[in-house]
C-alpha cells in the first residue's frame, strides 16, 4: 500500500511544473524579443540624412550627419527617437564649418578632440534631451569643481613614475574584457561600456593590473581612415593602487595606437572624480570640454570631461 500511494502523483507538484513551465516560456520570449544593446537607426529625406547609434546601456545617441545643414527636421528626429528610447544624452563630432549648423537646432558646442580627421580638429555638439527646446548647459558651479578637481589631479599625478614598478598591461581577447565587462556592469560599477561608438571600427582591449588592484581594462575603438580613438575605461579608480592600475592600461593602449598611426585618442569621465582625472593627466591626457550629463555612472547622469591626448602628428611623427 506504501508503494502504491508514493506513486500517486499530487496536483500540487503538477500545478508548480506547469507556472514553471509557463514562467520560463515568457522569459525566454521577453529575451527573444528585447532590443539590442546597441542599435543603428537612419532618417533619411531629400535634403537630410542621418544615422543614430543609439546606446540603450548608457542612454546616450551619437549622431553620424551625412548631409550639412540646419535643418528643424533633423532636431525633430532625434528627439522623437531620443524621448521614446528614455535618452538623455545626444552627441554629435562635426568639422569646425558644421558647428553653427547644429546650435541653429539646439545642440551646443561642448568640447574638441585635437586631430579628430587627422589633419583637422573634431568639434563635439551635445544636447541634453528634456522638456525645453534650449539644450541644457554645463553650470558656472560644475565649472569651479571641474577646475578644483583637475589642479588636484595634476598634483597627484605628479607622483606617478614614468615606469611603474610592479604594473603590467597587455593586449587580451574580446571574450575576458566583455566578461569583466558584464560583471562590472551588473553590479553598477561601469565606466566604459565597451559598445561600439562609431560605424565599421576597429576594437582592441587591454587588461591592466598593479600589486593587489583588481584588474582593469581598457577599450580602444578606432578608424584607420580618420586617425582617432575613443578609450574606454571599464572601471572607474577607487584607490591610489587602482590609479596606478589604469595609468599603466592607458599609457600601454597609446603606445599600441601610436605604432598603428593612431593621432588622437579621447575619452569621458565624470567631473567630481579626482582618482579618474588623475590617472589621465598621468598618461598625458588633458581637458579640452565638458559635457552636460555626458556620461551614465553609477545608475545617474553626470557632467563629463572631455579628456583628449595627441599621440602623434598627422606626418607620422610623434607629437
Amino acid at each position: 500500500m506504501r508503494a502504491a500511494v508514493g506513486r500517486v502523483d499530487s496536483p500540487a507538484p503538477r500545478a508548480a511544473r506547469d507556472t514553471h513551465s509557463l514562467m520560463a516560456k515568457a522569459k525566454a520570449k521577453a529575451k527573444a524579443k528585447a532590443p539590442a544593446p546597441v542599435e543603428e537607426l537612419y532618417f533619411r529625406s531629400d535634403s537630410a540624412y542621418l544615422c543614430l547609434i543609439l546606446n540603450r546601456r548608457t542612454d546616450f545617441v551619437r549622431v553620424i550627419d551625412f548631409r550639412a545643414g540646419a535643418l528643424p527636421a533633423k532636431r525633430l528626429f532625434i528627439q522623437s527617437v531620443a524621448q521614446k528610447e528614455g535618452v538623455a544624452k545626444v552627441i554629435t563630432l562635426v568639422e569646425k564649418d558644421e558647428v553653427s549648423s547644429w546650435t541653429k537646432v539646439g545642440f551646443v558646442r561642448e568640447g574638441t578632440i585635437p586631430g579628430f580627421y587627422k589633419r583637422s580638429d573634431g568639434h563635439l555638439c551635445g544636447c541634453v534631451i528634456g522638456d525645453r527646446t534650449a539644450s541644457v548647459e554645463v553650470d558656472d558651479k560644475a565649472v569651479r569643481l571641474t577646475d578644483r578637481v583637475i589642479n588636484r589631479a595634476k598634483k597627484a599625478a605628479a607622483d606617478v613614475p614614468e615606469k611603474i614598478k610592479g604594473a603590467s598591461a597587455a593586449e587580451c581577447d574580446e571574450a575576458t574584457a566583455l566578461k569583466a565587462r558584464d560583471q562590472v556592469w551588473r553590479k553598477g560599477q561601469g565606466l566604459g561600456s565597451f559598445d561600439a561608438f562609431g560605424r565599421d571600427a576597429a576594437r582592441f582591449y587591454f587588461e591592466a593590473s598593479y600589486k593587489k588592484a583588481p584588474k582593469n581594462y581598457v577599450s580602444t575603438e578606432f578608424q584607420d581612415c580618420f586617425g582617432h580613438s575613443l578609450i574606454e575605461v571599464l572601471r572607474a579608480p577607487e584607490t591610489d593602487d587602482d590609479v596606478r592600475c589604469l595609468v599603466a592600461g592607458l599609457r600601454h593602449a597609446g603606445e599600441v595606437l601610436r605604432e598603428r598611426g593612431i593621432v588622437s585618442a579621447f575619452s569621458f569621465a565624470p567631473i567630481d572624480h579626482e582618482l579618474a582625472a588623475t590617472a589621465f593627466v598621468a598618461a598625458g591626457y588633458r581637458k579640452t570640454g565638458l559635457l552636460a550629463q555626458g556620461v551614465k555612472y553609477q545608475g545617474e547622469r553626470k557632467d563629463a570631461v572631455l579628456w583628449t591626448r595627441k599621440l602623434a602628428s598627422a606626418t607620422g611623427d610623434d607629437d
